[in-house]
């Protein structure tokens, strides 16, 4: 985090500014959402927070400005999609928030290379080289049945099958087999993308009556009741539908539905969060769950089943071979050739999972990480969002999706990009459905908590750098108390020391050297920097209580100096708008452009304007309460083309630097 100051500015001190043609109030330039309008190489925001210094006053936290997002080409590979970072990220791996196929837990893909891939010196076969019916993959084929049974708690009256057709292949097989003549209802909740694409596929194959929970511009962020579910289910329906995570919707069952009062069974799409949490099984009344293996069980290719043995035999006689479950579990699962490398990888994912706590430590691990990005969105004060609600108790916990800044296309796409520089990367990956302004971090088993600390990280310091003020923040400022110059303060009258700042302004100009043009001074101060200076200095020598001793230990503690407004050679002695000839007269002076303009509410720090060296010309007056700066990073001058990197010490150095172009 790059070093700040505080300074404390009054209610009535934009007459600092208002003395001098060269700043005015940037009222002109903001926009009605507070952000000061990139319409010149220099914008300013600010944070107001009040101060324990005193009861009038305000800090004002001085950072650098928001910087003009960088321009990003439209087929930068970061918003194509691309998984693969430059070459020269500076990350020690990938960290890879796609929504699936995905990582597994950097254990098991250890173990998948060791038993899979074995080198030939060990002679034996690894599962893609086995035949599916050879007595070694048999061995196989049991122990990740034993696995998926164990870490899923599946009772004695359901079976598994390994299958292959994904989720979609789900959408058929399910009222293949259990509408035998086609002509049966079937009971679907579209709360998202997914279930919507089921009702699709499904309906080719029974009659499906729909309840939804989708608002008219498509979108869901909820659940229908339980009491509406008992009211629209149909008592000789053949099934209900559910998807128990929407990874585009970001909507999660963190428990399924209880039984229905008329024994409809439950179907499941789990295919986004089976293993992340127990499944009720009885007490749900499921009939039937299916999960595709490519996000939290194993590599795509093959289909977890668990289906209850009363429901089968139902099968539509048209029902593939391929599909049918009664079919495969008399084939004891391969009836066709199973995919032999994904299932041992199931198995191996299963075994973790019972070494490691079992699903409801996978529970605690989800919920964790998930907290962790949601904290971090909720308390970014509006600049990051997701649609869905903390109070209801459906934000999924495996997708997390989110918006930059509302939408705003530039900012996600440097988002985006900045992401995958640092390694970060599935954010937003190609999907079939329309581009939205929300991005996904999915959580499954493969990311850990460490992993989304990495972007969380991010996300905090992207914020801290393109968050526009908020509307509290402004209040603050707006309804700060106006100083009386006749109210005791701090215990004195403040009158005679105001009443006695223009003479001592004054005297400072008599006793300062005349401007030679031909023989420029070292560094007199203009004649409205001592008068703010004298003014400051009064103020805070007599009038400014010292700040409480826990306040100071906090500054402190973030490498700040406790700085009221006694700084103005520091503050302003180092800025000008002035003509070419005045910045000839004072080599110490860092130039701006002319239509230059700041404000009350301008954020001054150290990052954007390094000040120059102490000067032995410098007004008497003004050293006597100017204390000694800690080192200064770069001072980073935000342009509308390009950022100069300028060295502390070039500025005032009396010798013209070398920008470093960045």
């Amino acid at each position: 985090m790059a070093p700040t100051m505080n300074v404390l500015l009054e209610r009535d001190e934009p007459s600092l500014f208002a003395s001098s043609p060269s700043y005015e109030r940037c009222d002109s330039s903001a926009r009605d959402d507070g952000r000061v309008a990139p319409d010149g190489p220099f914008a300013f925001a600010f944070d107001a927070r009040p101060s324990a210094a005193t009861p009038a006053a305000f800090a004002l936290e001085a950072r650098a400005p928001p910087p003009l997002p960088r321009s990003v080409e439209p087929d930068h590979p970061a918003l194509l999609g691309s998984l693969t970072p430059p070459e020269d990220c500076p990350a020690p791996k990938i960290y890879n928030f796609s929504p699936g196929p995905t990582n597994l837990p950097a254990p098991v893909e250890a173990e998948i290379k060791a038993r899979c891939l074995p080198d030939p010196s060990e002679m034996r076969l690894g599962s893609m080289a086995l035949s599916h019916r050879s007595p070694e993959f048999g061995r196989i084929l049991q122990r990740a049945l034993r696995n998926t049974r164990r870490a899923m708690e599946v009772p004695p009256e359901y079976d598994v099958l390994f299958m292959q057709g994904g989720g979609h292949g789900q959408f058929a097989a399910v009222p293949l087999n259990l509408c035998p003549t086609g002509s049966e209802r079937a009971t679907f909740v579209v709360n998202g993308t997914w279930s919507r694409r089921c009702v699709d596929e499904a309906s080719k194959y029974c009659v499906p009556d729909v309840i939804s929970s989708l608002e008219a511009d498509g979108s869901c962020a909820t659940f229908p009741s339980f009491d509406r579910l008992e009211r629209g289910v149909h008592p000789r329906s053949a099934f209900l539908y559910v998807c128990s995570n929407e990874t585009v919707n970001g909507v999660e069952l963190r428990t399924l539905p209880p039984r229905l009062s008329s024994g409809v069974p439950l179907v499941v799409d789990a295919s986004s969060d089976f293993t992340s949490k127990p499944v009720d099984w009885r007490g749900s009344n499921v009939g039937v769950l299916f999960a595709c293996a490519s996000k939290n069980v194993g590599h795509p290719g093959v289909t977890v089943v668990v289906v209850r043995k009363d429901l089968l035999g139902r099968a539509n006689p048209f029902c593939p071979g391929v599909f049918s479950y009664e079919t495969n579990l008399a084939a004891e699962n391969v009836w066709n050739t199973v995919p032999t490398f994904n299932v041992d990888v199931v198995g191996i994912l299963m075994g973790w999972i019972n070494d490691h706590g079992g699903v409801r430590e996978m529970e605690r691990r989800s919920a964790a990480k998930a907290d962790l990005v949601y904290d971090a969105v909720d308390g970014s004060d509006g600049f990051f969002a997701t649609p869905v609600s903390r109070e209801g108790g459906l934000r999924s916990r495996m997708n997390v999706p989110f918006c930059v800044a509302d939408g705003d296309e530039a900012l996600t796409d440097l988002f985006l990009v900045e992401c995958w520089e640092r390694g970060i990367v599935g954010l937003r990956t190609v999907t079939p459905f329309a581009k939205s302004k929300y991005l996904r971090a999915s959580l499954y088993h493969g990311v850990s908590y460490e992993d989304a600390t990495v972007l969380v990280a991010f996300m905090k310091e992207f914020a801290a750098r393109h968050r526009a003020p908020t509307a509290s923040e402004l209040a603050l400022v707006e309804e700060a108390p106006v100083v009386d110059a006749e109210e005791s303060y701090a215990g004195q009258d403040p009158e005679p020391v105001l009443q006695a700042a223009p003479a001592v302004a004054a005297r400072e100009e008599e006793e300062a050297p005349a401007i030679d043009p031909d023989s420029p001074p070292e560094s007199p101060l203009p004649q409205r920097l001592a008068q703010a200076a004298a003014l400051a200095e009064a103020r805070a020598r007599d009038l400014l209580p010292p700040p409480p001793p826990a306040f100071e230990q906090d500054l402190r503690a973030l490498g700040l100096g406790w700085r009221p407004c006694d700084r103005a050679e520091e503050l302003f002695g180092s800025l000008s708008s002035s003509p070419d000839d005045v910045a000839a007269l004072y080599p110490n002076i860092l130039t701006l452009p002319k239509d230059f303009k700041a404000s009350q509410y301008a954020r001054v720090s150290r990052d954007m304007f390094a000040p120059p060296p102490p000067s032995s010309a410098s007004s008497s007056m003004a050293s006597s309460f100017l204390a000694p700066m800690p080192p200064s990073p770069p001072a980073l001058v935000a342009c509308e083309d390009e950022a100069l990197a300028l060295p502390p010490a070039s500025l005032g150095a009396g010798v013209p630097a070398q920008p470093e172009l960045r």
